[in-house]
C-alpha cells in the first residue's frame, strides 16, 4: 500500500517527528485539493473581478463587488432579495460541494481535501454568540461523504473574525487584518475555533484544524507577527483545553511563504502541531523547499504544502519532490469557474452572466425575476455532473498509466547520484534544477527564448510557473554513462513505455525497473528529428522506478508516454 493510499484513511491523524501517522501509526502522505470558493468564494474563481494585489498591497481599501464571498452575498441580496440569498447559500455551500465530489476525489486516489471555512457562515456578526446550525448541518454532511469515501478533512479558517490576511480571501470587510487589530475579533475567532473543537473533538475524520490561512500575508503587516504569534499560543491552549485528539496546523506570513516566525513547541502539551507553506510555481528542486525541510528538521514536525498550482507538469514534479521529503500537497483548486482560474472541475456561468458584471460594475440592475433566474442557474450549474471535468491533472498529480512526463520531471531523490547522473557544470538558462548539473535544454526544433521571464509580487521576483519555465518546449539531455529516474504510480496491468526522444547516430539507452532490463532503444538515425518508440512493458506495481542510462552516445529525451 503506498503512503497517499486513501486506503490508509483510518483513526486520528498525529505527528511523529517529522511525518504524520494514522490511527494504526502507518505513515500517510497527504495528498488532495482544496475545496476553494466552496464556503468562502474568491471573486476570480467565481466569474468575478481578478485578484486586486495593489488594493491588498496598499490595505486601505474597501471590499470591491463581487471579490468575496461577503461582497458577493450582498449583490444577491441587492439583485435577487435577503429571503432569496439565505436560500441561496445554503444550497450553494451544498452543490459546491457534495457527496459526488468527495467520491471523485476518493476515485482519483486522493486522500485529503482541506475545506476553506469563512467565519461568519458559521458564527453570525453581530453582538454575543449565535451560530448557525444550517452550516454545521451543511458541514457535517461533508464529513460524512467523507468518511465514506476515506478522504481525510482538514478544516481551514480561511476567513476568521475580522479578517486575518488584508486580502480579498479573508472575506473582510476591506484589506486589512482586523483580526490582530481589534480584541473583540480575535476572541470572536478562538471563541469559534472551540466551538469546532467541542463538536467534532471525536470525529476521526477531521485530520486537522488549520487555524488560520495566510495570516499578515502583504509586508505592511509584518509589524503584526507578535500578535499572531500571541493568538496561536492562546488558541491552541484553548482548543487543547477542549479536545487533545486533533493535530492543529500553523501557517506563517507572506502569504504560507514564511516560516521563520515558527521557534519552539506550539503544542507543548500534546506536540501534535504541523506546519503549512504555500508554493506556487518555482524550480521543483531541493533549494526550493530548503527552507521548510530545514525548519521541520530544526523543530521535529513535520511539513505540508497545504496549498499551492502550476502546470500540471510542475505539479507533477514538485509533488514527487515534497514526498521525498515526507512532504504531503494540496492543490487550489477543485473547483471554479470557467475562464483565467484553471480547475479539474469547471463549471459553465450562465449564458446571461455579464449582466451580473454589468450590475456590480455600476451598470442598471435586472429585474428580481431575471436575477433569480441567472442565480439558479449558477447553483444548477456547479453541482460536480454538470461540471466539465478534466482527467489529466490528476494523471500528472498522481503519475498515473495513460499520463506523459516531461522528460525533466527526473526523480529528485535525496542523496545525489541515487535518481540522476549528471555532469553538466554549466547549469542552465532556464532556473530549473540548477543544483543538478543535468543538461536542461530548449528543443532542437524550437526557438529558444531570450531569457526566461519572472514575475512580480511587492517588489520581489518569484519565477512563476509556468511563465518561469515553457514546460512543452524544454527536454533533458543524456550523455554516456548519465542516467535519470521516473517513478509511475498505480499501474493495476502492466502498460507500455514509450520515448519521445531527439537523437542522430549512433545511441543506446536502456530501460530497467529494479534492476531488470525491460527495454532497449538503439538510435541509428542519419538525420537529427524528434522520434517516438516504444521500448517496453512497466510491471505491474503499486509504484515503479523506471531507470533510464545512456550506454552510447547522447540522446535528448522530451517525454516518456505511458499506454
Amino acid at each position: 500500500m503506498n503512503l497517499f493510499s486513501n486506503q490508509r484513511v483510518k483513526g486520528f491523524l498525529k505527528t511523529n517527528g517529522r511525518i504524520l501517522v494514522n490511527g494504526d501509526g502507518e505513515e500517510i502522505l497527504l495528498r488532495g485539493w482544496g475545496a476553494g470558493s466552496w464556503n468562502n468564494p474568491e471573486g476570480f474563481m467565481i466569474g468575478g473581478p481578478p485578484l486586486n494585489f495593489l488594493a491588498a498591497k496598499s490595505g486601505h481599501h474597501r471590499a470591491a463587488p463581487m471579490d468575496r464571498g461577503r461582497t458577493m452575498n450582498q449583490t444577491i441580496i441587492e439583485m435577487c432579495g435577503p429571503e432569496y440569498a439565505e436560500r441561496f447559500w445554503s444550497q450553494w455551500f451544498r452543490n459546491h460541494l457534495g457527496e459526488r465530489d468527495i467520491q471523485a476525489m476518493a476515485g482519483y486516489g486522493y486522500n485529503s481535501v482541506r475545506l476553506p471555512i469563512s467565519a461568519r457562515t458559521f458564527l453570525y456578526e453581530e453582538p454575543g454568540y449565535r451560530y448557525n446550525e444550517d452550516s454545521f448541518q451543511m458541514l457535517d454532511e461533508i464529513l460524512g461523504y467523507c468518511e465514506k469515501h476515506k478522504v481525510y478533512a482538514i478544516l481551514d479558517m480561511h476567513g476568521a473574525p475580522g479578517g486575518q490576511s488584508g486580502l480579498s480571501c479573508d472575506d473582510g470587510i476591506d484589506n486589512i487584518p482586523h483580526m490582530f487589530l481589534e480584541e473583540e475579533n480575535r476572541e470572536r475567532a478562538i471563541a469559534l475555533w472551540e466551538e469546532f473543537a467541542r463538536r467534532y473533538k471525536d470525529r476521526w475524520i477531521v485530520a486537522a484544524y488549520e487555524l488560520l490561512n495566510e495570516p499578515i500575508s502583504t509586508p505592511r503587516w509584518d509589524h503584526l507577527i507578535p500578535e499572531l504569534l500571541r493568538f496561536y499560543d492562546e488558541c491552541i491552549a484553548r482548543i487543547r483545553k477542549i479536545d487533545k485528539q486533533h493535530a492543529i496546523v500553523l501557517g506563517g506570513n507572506r502569504f504560507n511563504w514564511a516560516v521563520d516566525l515558527f521557534n519552539k513547541n506550539f503544542d507543548p502539551e500534546c506536540s501534535n502541531w504541523f506546519i503549512a507553506f504555500h508554493r506556487y510555481g518555482g524550480s521543483p528542486e531541493p533549494k526550493t523547499i530548503h527552507q521548510y525541510v530545514s525548519k521541520s528538521v530544526e523543530l521535529n514536525v513535520p511539513m505540508w504544502m497545504g496549498e499551492g498550482g502550476g502546470s500540471p507538469e510542475w505539479i507533477s514534479t514538485f509533488a514527487e519532490l515534497a514526498a521525498e521529503y515526507h512532504i504531503g500537497t494540496n492543490l487550489w483548486a477543485w473547483k471554479a469557474a470557467e475562464g483565467d482560474f484553471h480547475s479539474p472541475c469547471a463549471y459553465k456561468l450562465p449564458e446571461d452572466w455579464q449582466l451580473v458584471r454589468d450590475y456590480y460594475n455600476g451598470g442598471a440592475k435586472p429585474g428580481y425575476e431575471k436575477s433569480r433566474g441567472i442565480w439558479d442557474e449558477v447553483l444548477e450549474n456547479i453541482k460536480f455532473e454538470n461540471c466539465v471535468i478534466d482527467h489529466a491533472v490528476h494523471d500528472f498529480y498522481n503519475r498515473r498509466p495513460s499520463s506523459t512526463l516531461p522528460a525533466v520531471s527526473y526523480n529528485a531523490v535525496p542523496g545525489r547520484g541515487e535518481s540522476f547522473s549528471g555532469r553538466h557544470l554549466y547549469s542552465n538558462p532556464y532556473d530549473i534544477r540548477l543544483a543538478d548539473e543535468m543538461k536542461i535544454v530548449y528543443d532542437p526544433d524550437k526557438q529558444a527564448p531570450d531569457k526566461s521571464p519572472q514575475g512580480v509580487i511587492f517588489g520581489e521576483k518569484h519565477v512563476m510557473d509556468p511563465e518561469g519555465l515553457d514546460w512543452a518546449n524544454v527536454s533533458l539531455e543524456l550523455r554516456q554513462g548519465e542516467f535519470a529516474t521516473y517513478t509511475v504510480r498505480n499501474v493495476n496491468e502492466g502498460c507500455k513505455l514509450k520515448l519521445e526522444y531527439y537523437a542522430a547516430g549512433a545511441a543506446k539507452l536502456v530501460a530497467e525497473t529494479d534492476g531488470a532490463t525491460i527495454g532497449t532503444l538503439a538510435v541509428t538515425a542519419a538525420e537529427f528529428g524528434k522520434q517516438t518508440a516504444e521500448i517496453g512493458t512497466i510491471p505491474t506495481a503499486e509504484a515503479v522506478t523506471i531507470k533510464l542510462s545512456v550506454a552510447q552516445g547522447t540522446v535528448i529525451l522530451k517525454r516518456l508516454i505511458f499506454e
